[in-house]
């Protein structure tokens, strides 16, 4: 592959990713947009980064999780580099999108569309026997209409997860109740972090109101060990307090799977916000449609 790397987007403990513009010169890189994004880390820290090509390669027949053309070392400024080739998400994040919303939230048609592309990812990393372990707006990327999850970092295989016992995986705040307790990762955990995904796009808020004299400690055993679950508002459709109430069950084993919601009455507003976006789109094709030039007569 013949790329140019470009700007750094971000980084963290994984390495940094960049965004980067592809070379079609001689017929290279036929399957590759114009633009991508390139996660990188050095050599020697790359585990991890390699494991999660595998996890996308394992992934890619979903639409919904953000797709990955390959790895690629490179050699730059002295320093030796393994790169993972992704799909650049124009329209950031998740997270980007609720910060825009000014705390306000956003509409419940849009929110159930973004919940069912999740909910839609999360049923084809369960079915092939992987949890994601950290669902959260920043992990939710967009690609023009369409969100996809990505980084999977902390994704492991069920069984591995339950067994190793290496210690807390994902985000506090987005965390299931087991998972901050005992260490257990099932599909489960990610149908609780999904519903603390959709309460935060639905209130542009934190799904859990932290008090400012609250320690570490506090935090764990309010979310991990206490009866508590996050608030969900009043006002908020029936059809969408009826979802998060599925999703936030603090017995993992009675917790309602992604399967189920997908069909559950909250993410047919989906359909509602397609057929919404179409109809403007069409509405404002409508004058170039029907344009009649003029006629000029001498």
């Amino acid at each position: 592959m013949s790329w140019t790397r470009g700007k750094t987007l971000g980084s963290g403990g994984f390495g940094f990713v960049s965004i980067a513009t592809t070379h079609r010169d001689g017929g290279h890189n036929p399957h590759l947009p114009a633009v991508v994004a390139v996660k990188s880390a050095d050599i020697s820290q790359s585990k991890t980064l390699s494991m999660e090509k595998e996890l996308l390669h394992k992934f890619k027949s979903c639409p919904c999780i953000l797709r990955c053309f390959g790895d690629q070392i490179t050699t730059e400024n002295g320093r030796n580099l393994y790169n993972i080739i992704l799909e650049y998400a124009p329209g950031g994040s998740l997270a980007d999108k609720i910060l825009s919303s000014a705390a306000k939230g956003l509409p419940e048609d849009v929110v159930s569309h973004h919940a069912k592309s999740i909910a839609t990812a999360l049923v084809h990393i369960h079915k092939l026997g992987y949890v994601h372990c950290d669902v959260k707006p920043h992990n939710v990327l967009l690609v023009g209409e369409h969100s996809k999850l990505a980084d999977f970092g902390s994704c492991k295989k069920i069984a591995e997860v339950i067994d190793e016992k290496q210690g807390f995986r994902g985000t506090v705040l987005y965390a299931a109740p087991e998972s901050i307790s005992r260490l257990e990762y099932s599909a489960a955990a990610d149908v609780w972090a999904l519903g603390c995904t959709v309460l935060n796009m639905l209130t542009g808020r934190a799904p859990w109101e932290i008090r400012k004299d609250a320690t570490a400690t506090d935090v764990l055993m309010m979310i991990g060990v206490s009866d508590e679950i996050p608030e969900i508002p009043n006002v908020l459709s029936e059809e969408a307090k009826d979802f998060l109430r599925k999703c936030f069950v603090k017995n993992p084993a009675a917790r309602c799977r992604a399967e189920s919601l997908l069909r559950h009455p909250f993410l047919k507003m989906a359909h509602r916000h397609r057929r919404h976006h179409l109809s403007s789109k069409l509405h404002s094709l409508l004058p170039q449609c029907f344009h009649v030039p003029k006629i000029h007569v001498h």
